[in-house]
């Protein structure tokens, strides 16, 4: 104390002398680890401001324990440390002086948990222990309390005393080694029970058996401890010493092959007997390999290789029918030892030897799946409706009839036609082992309906004809009309607009036109050349474009021409320009279609008619850089614009014309556009729709086509619906004329 006293005194008068204050930590590795500064006590890391110089005691005590939350945690001290590094005193008191330079000390700690080993306490009087537990080599038979560091190795064994079993930890299964690394305080609980004899034994006699998942050979007899599970299992099929083999048949407790056994709490020793029968090997097989057969209930692909018992029966059945992994049917033929496809096979012990080998042959079957494009069609095979998708199965080697219905409607003006088969070349086919795959195709064909305002107005030339006025998808028509005696063809409604004589339409839609008849004039015009597409507003052709050639009694006949190369003589007319003959589309009495020549320039020219119907005629006519005329209107599938098929704003059509220009490439007269590269016009061409301008996308030649250029174009979004709208192009400063462009929303 005196010493205590004085040291106290010197650090208080060591304090004077300080030059400034200095603060200075205490840190601690755990909030309740106690300390004293100056011989007062604090709980966790600190700090203090001192006078630099000042002299201080740091204590702590050499050991303590946890509180609250760290409870069974221990303490030990090591020595102190500091950040000039560890102090050379290995007391746990130590002086220090305040200084700027070292801004913390902390006691370096030992922590150590609990360990609580709680599994029998004898009290005062004498008793024996159920077993000796060891704890990191050091033997107990009694409830302690151990301690060791945080981190380290806890190395744990059991024996049981006389007349006990080890039955395992509680934390820790049953076996008695265990070690674990200790994070935290920890309780151990020992498990000893009781030992009860238990005797397993076989029939016959030295087989072996499984307890506790270790192999034992009987007759054994186990101790096992009061109220203990335990797990018994038979090794079936397994030999005897004489190298026979045997399946299991029962438990003597009845349970099953596997099973738990619980030790009941009585001292007298107890039997369990399994008891084996004679093994008989049965293969069972299918033809073809890895069919599925119905073995006691429970199906199994084979090959099956099975252990079965002498003197027992077992349920056997191929399936009449099943279907192989790729799909194949399979019919049943038979088994090889003659029985129907369901049999119960009785097994003796003279097959012990032999074993028992069965096979189950199957025969194919042809699984025919068919499709159709489109889906849904009502087919018929061998007489039997089937509608599309559907499956039959036949026969391998049967001749399979097929029939598809020719046509088939699909809406107003829409059919599907039968083209063919996919898979056979049909009516029939012969089936054969595994999937065939048989697809019915149809083509889509629209109806082409003419009619004439009056009736009986008109005679028809359509090319390619029709019996029945349907076409397949895509497929071009061309249309031309002779008016009757006494009737001038005026032009078309209907799908179509203008006065195009022949006319022609992709169909890829039902379409209906109707020619319309004036009176025929009592005098009949002059001849004239004009646009083809009918009346512009302008007295003039463009160079390349289609001209039509106006006037009475030109030919007595009629004829179209080939689409390209244009022939130069149709119905017995032959045109002359310039002393060069151009190319003709069609011929008849009131009109010829023909090419204005692509090089001649701006200016009046004479167009001469020679015919076998009549006289030489002259017929002048002007030619003009631009004198654009429309056709019809498209949507971008290529069919026309009509009230029936009217665009959206904001859709691309594509507008059909002549006379727009000159191209980029000039093309050859009388021959058709090449489908590639694109060829645009030389000059640019704008677009009004409702006096709403549309800058074209593309304006060039129809690949395919002889004088026709056509324009790709955007109707603008804003443009209103409406069941009048117009569209037209002016190219050159020259505006074609009007064409009728049906919008909705």
């Amino acid at each position: 104390m005196k010493y205590r006293i004085a040291l106290l005194l010197l650090i208080g008068l060591a304090g004077l002398s300080g030059q400034g204050p200095v603060t200075t930590q205490v840190t601690v590795p755990s909030p309740d680890v106690q300390y004293q500064v100056d011989g007062q006590w604090f709980r966790g890391s600190a700090a203090f401001t001192w006078p630099a110089g000042s002299k201080h005691l740091l204590s702590i005590q050499a050991w303590q324990y946890g509180l609250n939350t760290l409870e069974n945690t221990r303490y030990a001290f090591q020595h102190w440390n500091s950040a000039a590094g560890e102090l050379g005193s290995g007391s746990n008191q130590v002086i220090v002086t305040a200084d700027a330079a070292i801004g913390w000390y902390s006691p370096v700690l030992q922590l150590a948990y609990a360990i609580s080993l709680r599994f029998f306490r004898c009290g005062a009087d004498v008793c024996s222990p159920p077993g000796t537990v060891w704890v990191n080599q050091i033997a107990y038979q009694q409830d302690a309390d151990l301690w060791a560091e945080a981190g380290s190795t806890v190395f744990l064994d059991a024996a049981p005393g006389p007349g006990y079993v080890f039955a395992g930890w509680t934390q820790n299964g049953s076996a008695p080694l265990w070690s674990f690394v200790i994070n935290a305080p920890v309780v151990l609980y020992p498990r000893f029970a009781i030992a009860r004899a238990i005797q397993l034994h076989t029939v016959p006699d030295g087989l072996q058996l499984l307890a506790d998942g270790a192999p034992v050979s009987t007759p054994v007899t186990l101790e096992w401890g009061w109220n203990t599970a335990h797990t018994v299992a038979a090794v079936s099929p397994t030999a005897d010493l004489g190298g026979r083999a045997w399946v299991f048949q029962s438990w003597s407790d009845g349970g099953q092959p596997a099973h738990t056994y619980q030790v009941d709490p009585s001292p007298a020793a107890a039997t369990l007997v399994a008891t084996f029968l004679p093994r008989v090997a049965a293969t069972l097989l299918t033809v073809p390999v890895g069919l599925n057969l119905t073995v006691d209930g429970q199906d199994a692909a084979t090959p099956l290789n099975l252990s079965w018992a002498s003197g027992q029966n077992h349920s056997l059945t191929a399936p009449l029918r099943q279907t192989d992994a790729s799909g194949t049917p399979w019919v049943f033929r038979e088994w090889s030892n003659g029985a129907a496809n369901a049999q119960t096979i009785a097994v003796a012990d003279s097959q012990a030897a032999t074993g028992i080998r069965l096979t189950a042959t199957y025969d194919p079957r042809s699984r025919i799946l068919l499709t159709s494009t489109p889906s849904g069609m009502a087919l018929s095979v061998d007489g039997g409706a089937c509608r599309t998708p559907c499956e039959v199965e036949r026969s391998v080697g049967s001749t399979v009839a097929l029939v598809a219905p020719a046509s088939v409607p699909d809406g107003d003006g829409v059919r599907l036609d039968f083209s063919g088969w996919q898979g056979t070349a049909g009516p029939s086919l012969t089936a054969v082992a595994g999937i065939m795959r048989i697809a019915a195709l149809y083509r889509t064909s629209y109806r082409l309906s003419l009619n004439s305002q009056p009736a009986n107005a008109v005679s028809w030339r359509v090319a390619p004809a029709s019996a029945d006025g349907f076409y397949a998808a895509g497929t071009a028509v061309a249309v031309g009309l002779d008016a009757a005696s006494g009737m001038t063809f005026h032009g078309w409604t209907g799908d179509w607009s203008g006065a195009a004589n022949p006319a022609s339409v992709i169909m890829n839609g039902p379409h209906a036109a109707t020619a319309v008849f004036d009176p025929a004039p009592a005098a009949p015009p002059a001849p004239e050349v004009g646009n083809a597409a009918g009346d512009t507003g302008l007295a003039a052709v463009a160079p390349g474009s289609i001209a039509s050639l106006f006037g009475s009694g030109l030919t007595n006949r009629t004829e179209s021409g080939p689409p390209g190369p244009l022939r130069q003589m149709l119905a017995g007319v032959t045109l002359l320009c310039q002393g060069r003959p151009p190319g003709l589309l069609y011929a008849g009495p009131q009109q010829v279609n023909f090419q204005v020549p692509g090089d001649l320039a701006p200016g009046t020219y004479s167009l001469e008619i020679d015919r076998d119907s009549g006289p030489p005629l002259k017929v002048p006519f002007t030619v003009a850089r631009h004198a654009p005329g429309l056709f019809f209107a498209a949507h971008l599938d290529g069919s026309v614009i009509d009230a029936d098929s009217p665009a959206h704003p904001g859709e691309t059509a594509i507008l059909y014309g002549t006379g727009f220009g000159p191209y980029q490439t000039p093309l050859l007269d009388g021959f058709p556009a090449p489908a590639a590269p694109p060829d645009w016009l030389v000059d640019e061409v704008s677009v009004s729709i409702q006096d709403l301008a549309a800058t074209p996308e593309f304006a060039g030649a129809v690949p395919g086509a002889v004088g026709v250029a056509m324009i790709r174009v955007r109707i603008p979004p804003e443009a209103a619906p409406g069941p009048d709208s117009r569209i037209r192009v002016t190219a050159g400063g020259i505006e074609s004329n009007f064409l009728p462009l049906p919008l909705i929303p």
